[in-house]
């Protein structure tokens, strides 16, 4: 089943039964670790648990900060456990990107493609350990699902909530127009992404628009995605000292000229997706809530 509530789900029903799939789904690629698509697999893997973690923010106040906090913190530390194996692997895809934005030959930054390739394969080697930590963490939050408070939790709660990232969303924003850090940036990312997978969530309330809106956080948070492992990027060249200074100089300055265009395309596209005031994107969501449950969808749909 998809990462949303179903037509006629009890909420508490649909947000249990999307949590399971979701930890599922993670270990099932965390058990592809260590083998030649070890990069997909960690990328899949943190992508499902960065669902998870957006479903629990969704869910908040009705788990209660202290469960809450304890599930968000386990699950936050198994993608940072795996980010070491993922890291080289999007510095790689950055660095052809760059290559072929600029036109260079192949050949070009051989030296850095070297050092990123042998990172890779370090990695790929070394995740025993974590492997087997993060299926015994995923499998006990997985036993602990029944037991989520979650009794008396409605459509209206999620609208709320939602509509609490959309703000802190558009806080962001304004933070990141005023202070365009690469931290700023990053911070407004990650309120992008919340907005982006509880939209999809909770889409049955109102299809077409709340399609609509987790299409444009989509895009947004993927400009910011870029954005960010640019940054990331940009930061390592900055330190490292094993590179010839000339293909350091002549990445460092593709990096900072893709970074200047980038930012101008997502505060362009920033304004536009949080162009509603959050008390009246508050009151759409809240209509839509209160006509749920939806009635299921014909067998022949």
């Amino acid at each position: 089943m998809s990462y949303q509530l179903e037509p006629g789900e009890i909420p508490s029903e649909g947000v249990r039964r999307i949590a399971r799939e979701q930890l599922q789904k993670s270990l099932e690629e965390i058990s592809k670790l260590q083998t030649a698509k070890t990069a997909k697999s960690v990328h899949s893997a943190r992508k499902h648990i960065k669902k998870i973690r957006a479903l629990l923010r969704l869910i908040c106040d009705q788990m209660g900060e202290e469960i809450f906090a304890e599930e968000n913190r386990r699950l936050r530390d198994i993608g940072q456990s795996l980010s070491g194996a993922r890291d080289a692997a999007v510095q790689l895809q950055v660095l052809r990107k760059l290559r072929e934005r600029a036109s260079q030959p192949k050949a070009a930054f051989r030296l850095t493609t070297a050092l990123l390739r042998r990172e890779i394969a370090a990695a790929s080697h070394d995740l025993g350990a974590e492997q087997q930590a993060a299926r015994t963490t995923l499998q006990a939050i997985s036993d602990r699902i029944e037991g989520w408070p979650l009794d008396g939790l409605t459509a209206e709660n999620l609208s709320c909530a939602l509509h609490r990232f959309y703000r802190r969303g558009r806080r962001a924003l304004r933070l990141a127009e005023k202070d365009p850090t690469a931290e700023n940036f990053h911070r407004w990312r990650k309120r992008v992404k919340d907005v982006w997978y509880q939209a999809l969530l909770l889409q049955p309330l109102q299809l077409i628009v709340l399609d609509e809106l987790a299409a444009g956080a989509k895009t947004l948070g993927r400009h910011l995605g870029e954005l960010h492992d640019l940054a990331f990027f940009r930061a390592r060249l900055e330190t490292t000292e094993t590179l010839p200074e000339p293909e350091r100089a002549l990445l460092l300055g593709l990096i900072c000229a893709r970074e200047s265009e980038l930012q101008e395309i997502v505060l362009d596209l920033g304004a536009r997706f949080f162009a509603e005031k959050p008390k009246d994107f508050a009151k759409r969501l809240l209509r839509y809530a209160k006509k749920w449950p939806a009635p299921p969808l014909p067998n022949n749909a």
